[in-house]
């Protein structure tokens, strides 16, 4: 599948800030990713409705962590032109949560299933490992692994609008969620340019690198997990509704 918008954004993230070595050593998860089967299979309908009922309830839940996510990072900006950057994909994202769940309504999800998800394993891990770089690492490896996760999907939404008209007959509203990624872009590769600055200007570069690297490729592993669990739980959206785990 050739994107539409995005392409090579995600497998290109911090192209010009990690070493040649540390960029190689993240391909193969990028491409497990990109290829997932998940979204490999929307080109030719194997992706169940289920499959993609359960995705919209788990990014519901992640669109409304995103948000806070996004503003602990602003106030961790070391700044004010740290800031700037993080503050310029915030009008990019307004509406993401109507839209997602208006992407959930029109695959037969019932608006209480999308008001106040729980997550799931693989959902809760990749959620948890941001908080956890906000509060643990420096700024640069915590805005570095939300970049790494919000360009490798906004990489895969240029590929798969497509499919979703082709087989599941949604129209271009049904999937302005996805679509509206494609405003995001400039600012996503814009926080290239910000990662490495601060990279660069940090007291021992190549310490600053390494975990920059260690960030990202977590990061990967936990958005692996993400997937996952949505391709292998195409039925989790019947009891992610809140209380429903009783």
């Amino acid at each position: 599948m050739i994107p539409r918008y995005g392409h090579g954004l995600g497998s290109t993230f911090l192209a010009d800030v990690l070493s040649r070595h540390q960029h190689d050593a993240l391909r193969d998860k990028r491409a497990r990713l990109l290829d997932h089967p998940l979204w490999q299979g929307l080109s030719d309908g194997r992706t169940s409705l289920g499959q993609l009922r359960t995705f919209a309830v788990q990014d519901a839940w992640l669109i409304r962590e995103i948000h806070r996510l996004d503003g602990l990072a602003i106030a961790k900006a070391p700044d004010p032109a740290s800031a700037d950057y993080l503050i310029a994909k915030l009008t990019p994202k307004q509406g993401a949560l109507a839209s997602v769940q208006a992407f959930g309504l029109a695959i037969g999800l019932e608006p209480d299933q999308l008001v106040d998800p729980v997550p799931l394993a693989g959902c809760a891990a990749l959620t948890t490992q941001f908080y956890y770089h906000l509060v643990r690492s420096s700024f640069a490896e915590a805005i570095a692994c939300i970049g790494a996760s919000e360009t490798i999907f906004l990489e895969i939404c240029g590929r798969i609008e497509q499919p979703l008209r082709d087989h599941y007959g949604l129209s271009d509203d049904d999937i302005r969620f996805f679509s509206a990624h494609d405003a995001l872009e400039p600012a996503e590769r814009r926080m290239n340019e910000l990662i490495g600055r601060l990279v660069a200007d940090s007291p021992d570069p190549d310490t600053a690198r390494a975990a920059v690297f260690a960030a990202v490729s977590l990061c990967y592993d936990a958005e692996q997990l993400f997937y996952d669990t949505v391709w292998q739980c195409p039925d989790a959206h019947r009891t992610a509704a809140l209380g429903a785990y009783g």
